[in-house]
């Protein structure tokens, strides 16, 4: 996928405490359509690197819909991996720092929703 842009929420973060060693680092809900040559949101990974959790809602999806992040600068992949039913979560462990854009895809049909990224 070569285009940067991504869907229609604006770039949001929230930081909270887990404990006093772990903070997480909500980007989104982003709205987002399956197969229109955009991005399906963004997120930053710190330097020292992280685990990505993605969440998916408000799917209306046919298949098996699977997730994959892109490095920003990069360009580099994850391979598509399935999310999880019925919670559609995929958690990406020890992932470099920058900057990722998600990607969804869901069979062979345009699919909508909202996607977050849960970053720690």
């Amino acid at each position: 996928m070569s285009a940067f842009l991504f869907g229609n929420t604006s770039y949001a973060s929230e930081v909270t405490a887990i404990d006093d060693s772990t903070l997480l680092k909500t980007f989104g809900p982003y709205k987002f359509k399956t197969k229109d040559g955009q991005w399906d949101g963004q997120l930053v990974v710190p330097s020292g690197g992280a685990d990505v959790t993605v969440t998916v809602r408000k799917l209306n999806f046919t298949g098996d819909p699977m997730v994959r992040l892109c490095n920003a600068a990069s360009g580099n992949c994850t391979g598509f991996g399935p999310l999880r039913q019925p919670s559609l979560t995929r958690t990406f462990t020890n992932m470099l720092p920058g900057t990722y854009y998600g990607d969804v895809v869901t069979g062979t049909v345009t699919s909508s929703g909202t996607i977050s990224f849960n970053v720690r």
